[in-house]
């Protein structure tokens, strides 16, 4: 029987390709959604008045990941990216086909081994956003970055092999 150890939220690793080793404060969840279509009537009828059903399943939408990261001077490498996603009548450079990036989120344990892997596809970022700041503030200033992709998928990480 597998040995049930949760697993902490504050032990991973996130990069995409040229973005490695960033300061990422967090990830937000990850999330996509399944769809059938078809299954509530049928499609035709023929003799003896059989009926056919059709249904389809697909995503109701791409999946995406809200990150976090610190704002660290001279690093300009996610807002690059950003920008170069953006079309141009949005300020961007408009080669969102051309910097699509894949990446990986892993997971580890307190024993820093990898326990869980999300490999994901084509990814893009799709908005982006600065956090307050304030006269009274204590906490570091960071930027959210909304990213969309074409597929993630869980995988068994490397280091169980």
């Amino acid at each position: 029987m597998a040995e049930l150890k949760p697993i902490p939220t504050s032990r991973f690793y996130i990069e995409f390709d040229g973005l490695t080793e960033k300061m990422v404060a967090s990830v937000g969840e990850i999330a996509f959604e399944g769809e059938i279509s078809g299954q509530d009537k049928p499609f035709s009828v023929s003799k003896y008045t059989m009926n056919y059903w059709q249904s389809t399943a697909g995503r109701q939408n791409n999946p995406n990941i809200s990150i976090e990261v610190y704002l660290v001077k001279g690093d300009m490498d996610w807002y690059t990216w950003y920008k170069r996603c953006m079309p141009i009548s949005e300020g961007g450079s408009g080669y969102w086909g051309l910097y699509r990036k894949s990446g990986s989120l892993t997971a580890y344990n307190s024993s820093d081994k990898a326990v869980l892997q999300w490999n994901i596809k084509n990814a893009w970022p799709q908005s982006y956003s600065v956090s307050d700041l304030a006269a009274d503030g204590n906490e570091f200033v960071k930027e959210t970055y909304d990213i969309v992709c074409e597929d993630i998928e869980r995988v068994n990480p490397a280091s169980f092999f």
